[in-house]
């Protein structure tokens, strides 16, 4: 399990506060050098969906690949263009992406507020279409996120903290102690809920049926932290 380089972290930050986990689907768009012609106004949108949309930036190969439960990672090389608008970003949803990662941007972020269909882990948020600034760069590759390397199939699992992935080779046995912490973690929570008087949630409550954790917090040692005999 590796989280998102330290000193770059705090970059890749959610829209908004929600958790998502997926498996990532790669891909590259890349800064383009192609030079948007002079046309009159009335030629501009042909060019952009014919030229730009149908041929620079055709993406119909990679959207065939998605499944329900993949995370999309977007390599942007750190430009300040946009990976996913409030348009695209429904599309992908209802094919069935859990998420959008990315070191560039997002776009149209009133609309995605109001939407919150895709949850979305961006460096930036941008206002400029694509066209003229990037192109499609392929995908299935391995890409770099915060200075870490993701893969095709790693596990990518993201919150209002930020995002971590898991290699693909290492997921079972990530998974194995991610939730006996988690278990743990539960138990811990509930009985401090408790003690302060706070109503039972989600945060609180067993999901998996594991062996107890072997440095559980007991009622005593909880007596002991908080300093009562």
């Amino acid at each position: 399990m590796v989280t998102i380089d330290d000193s770059r972290r705090a970059e890749i930050r959610p829209l908004w506060r929600t958790k998502a986990a997926g498996f990532a689907q790669t891909c590259r768009h890349i800064p383009t050098r192609r030079v948007v012609p002079q046309m009159h106004p009335d030629e501009y949108t042909k060019w952009a969906y014919e030229f730009w949309y149908g041929k620079l930036f055709d993406a119909s190969a990679f959207r065939a690949k998605s499944r329900t439960g993949d995370f999309l990672v977007v390599d942007r090389f750190e430009t300040a263009t946009p990976a996913i608008g409030s348009m695209d970003s429904m599309v992908w949803a209802a094919s069935g992406i859990r998420g959008v990662l990315t070191n560039g941007g997002t776009r149209d972020t009133d609309e995605g507020l109001i939407q919150k269909a895709m949850p979305v882990w961006s460096r930036w948020i941008v206002q400029p279409m694509y066209q003229g600034r990037v192109e499609w760069g392929g995908d299935s590759m391995p890409v770099v996120i915060g200075g870490q390397r993701i893969d095709p199939g790693d596990l990518i699992v993201a919150d209002g903290d930020g995002a971590i992935v898991v290699p693909v080779e290492v997921i079972d046995e990530v998974l194995k102690y991610a939730i006996q912490e988690s278990e743990n973690d539960k138990r811990a929570r509930a009985m401090l809920y408790a003690e302060l008087g706070i109503q039972a949630d989600d945060s609180t409550r067993s999901q998996f049926e594991v062996p107890p954790h072997p440095y559980a917090l007991s009622q005593e040692r909880l007596r002991r932290l908080i300093h009562r005999s």
